[in-house]
């Protein structure tokens, strides 16, 4: 939208269209908007890289985005931005090889300053993924009644398995059911804690991959 400043046939200022009025030193001017070339819609090199990454990372993003509103929810509120873009922004720039590829063990799908476990593994078992971890409960911030979240994410098929509330961090151990089926796959893992009060979160732990 435009406004007209002296009558139906004087200058305008703003856009109309493609074109653009305004006024510079008391001259009334108007131009045509830019056009994007054709090699600006093809793109560069670096911008085709960037894009790849950027559509790689969401659609990663995209089976784990309950997961992910909690994990960035409290960096997100302190960026003013979304959690997911939160977690878009940071993956973005941390967890890609230098080919391009997302690195999983730099993944990281909750962002926090509570601590997480000391140690941390995962097994395999007949009803799912077993998971055990140590504490260091003499860490400043940590609290015996903070919940374990657990993750699986089958990245090429888009399973995804979760918990947001398990165990206490004191019991050092909680399992996470999967569907049982004639086809075994691999599952990439992640461990982390959150307060009761839901208002701290530790970062995330890859625990690596595991074939179920």
């Amino acid at each position: 939208m435009a406004i007209v400043t002296g009558g139906i046939n004087g200058p305008f200022k703003g856009k109309v269209g493609s074109v653009y009025g305004y006024t510079m030193m008391g001259k009334n001017i108007i131009k045509g908007a830019p056009r994007k070339s054709a090699k600006n819609k093809r793109g560069s090199a670096a911008q085709k890289a960037s894009r790849s990454k950027f559509t790689k990372m969401q659609h990663f993003l995209q089976p784990v985005l309950p997961f992910i509103q909690i994990g960035f929810n409290m960096v997100g509120r302190s960026k003013q931005m979304s959690a997911h873009n939160a977690a878009k922004s940071y993956n973005m720039l941390n967890a890609f090889t230098p080919e391009g590829e997302i690195d999983y063990s730099k993944v990281l799908v909750s962002f926090g300053n509570l601590p997480g476990p000391l140690t941390a593994q995962v097994e395999t078992g007949d009803t799912g993924l077993h998971f055990n971890w140590t504490n260091a409960l003499d860490a400043s911030g940590v609290r015996r009644s903070d919940q374990v979240m657990l993750l699986a994410y089958n990245t090429e098929h888009k399973f995804t398995y979760f918990m947001f509330s398990g165990a206490r961090r004191t019991a050092e151990k909680e399992s996470l059911g999967l569907w049982k089926n004639k086809t075994t796959y691999p599952y990439h893992t992640w461990i982390a804690f959150i307060s009761d009060d839901r208002q701290h979160i530790s970062m995330s732990m890859y625990l690596g991959e595991v074939t179920i």
